[in-house]
């Protein structure tokens, strides 16, 4: 079972909407940025995922200190929708720090969850 570390703002919305595109998938943690980020550095989890107003800023600013800026993107930010192309190529680069605005939770992370899956 893959294992995510949920960080920044709407956590346990964002917990929900993992279950809900991948029941019995996923074991999401809700943790710090910073210890979301260093678990997945260390291999005890396998992404990270956060959110904050911009989807790039406060999201992903530890992620991409600890993990590295390869190893993170931004999904959806203010006005600019989740595409699927772009996540699936995300994703086979072996991204595994995703960041996203808020109001984008509800269609963003069924697109990334189909892709992790």
């Amino acid at each position: 079972m893959k294992k995510i570390g949920i960080a920044g703002l709407q956590r346990e919305q964002i917990r929900l909407a993992i279950e809900d595109a991948a029941p019995g998938l996923f074991e999401t943690h809700i943790l710090n940025d910073m210890d979301a980020a260093a678990k997945v550095k260390n291999g005890e989890l396998d992404y990270f995922i956060g959110a904050c107003n911009t989807g790039a800023g406060a999201a992903l600013s530890l992620a991409i200190a600890i993990i590295g800026f390869n190893q993170c993107c931004t999904i959806a930010r203010p006005g600019v929708r989740a595409k699927e192309e772009q996540i699936e190529k995300w994703v086979a680069e072996g991204r595994v720090a995703f960041g996203l605005s808020v109001e984008h939770v509800e269609h963003a992370i069924p697109l990334l969850i189909r892709h992790l899956a």
